[in-house]
């Protein structure tokens, strides 16, 4: 089987290995990421018309601290955080066409009719994209609420992922957030990072992932249209001979 580098944090690894693994492709943990809960002093749902929830992790950081009225509105960023949002009970769950910050802020002012004058509570990680919050005040309101930090790793494989990439035994690399891209960067360092990713399929989950590697002058070759996992397997599954 051959071998693919899954760089999220930890503790998300599991819910993609099978996604994986029953195609054919041999998954391996490397999380150059890791979360830092941070709290959420003095939060009081009345003060939003809105909560929007970026991400799985959010919703489950939050509802470890917060109760709220899950019969409140809430916009989900990805059909993933909308089934966990079901699955923790909501009930008014609206998703955005496209799972990312660009796509959020389109569907707001798509349906401006029903959003003007309303107030966000925009629960993510502290680093984010600010495009939202930079439209905030304008038609509508968004606050950041930032229930979990993200910080660097150094995975516990490091040594062995190096004589992987040396052997050439690397299929493809998945990063599914800038943050895991930086944290590469952090592990291997620019020009090794770049030896390390030139003969590899580097898949991208989204846009702005993708746009993080080309900044920084490396080469992206698959970044699917739908942004999951799933499409990641069906793109490298056609790349295959």
């Amino acid at each position: 089987m051959k071998n693919v580098l899954i760089t999220r944090e930890k503790g998300q690894f599991e819910e993609v290995k099978s996604i994986f693994e029953k195609e054919g492709f041999n998954t391996i943990p490397f999380p150059t990421i890791k979360f830092e809960k941070l709290p959420l002093d003095n939060f009081d749902e009345k003060n939003y018309d809105y909560l929007i929830f970026t991400s799985k992790n959010a919703v489950k950081f939050f509802l470890e601290d917060i109760e709220v009225d899950k019969s409140k509105p809430v916009i989900a960023v990805g059909s993933k955080t909308a089934n966990y949002l079901k699955k923790e009970g909501f009930k008014n769950i609206e998703i955005p066409d496209a799972f990312s910050g660009e796509g959020l802020k389109d569907y707001i002012d798509k349906n401006l009719d029903r959003f003007k004058g309303k107030k966000f509570g925009l629960i993510r990680a502290l680093e984010g994209s600010q495009v939202l919050l930079n439209q905030s005040g304008k038609d509508y309101f968004v606050q950041l609420l930032p229930i979990y930090k993200t910080t660097y790793n150094i995975p516990d494989n490091t040594e062995e992922i190096e004589k992987l990439f040396l052997k050439k035994e690397i299929y493809a690399v998945v990063f599914s957030s800038p943050s895991t891209f930086y944290g590469f960067l952090n592990v291997f360092g620019v020009e090794k990072s770049k030896k390390f990713l030139e003969d590899v399929l580097v898949c991208t989950i989204g846009t702005t992932t993708s746009k993080a590697l080309e900044d920084k002058g490396f080469k992206v070759n698959i970044v699917p249209q739908i942004f999951t996992f799933e499409e990641i397997v069906k793109l490298l599954k056609e790349k295959q001979p």
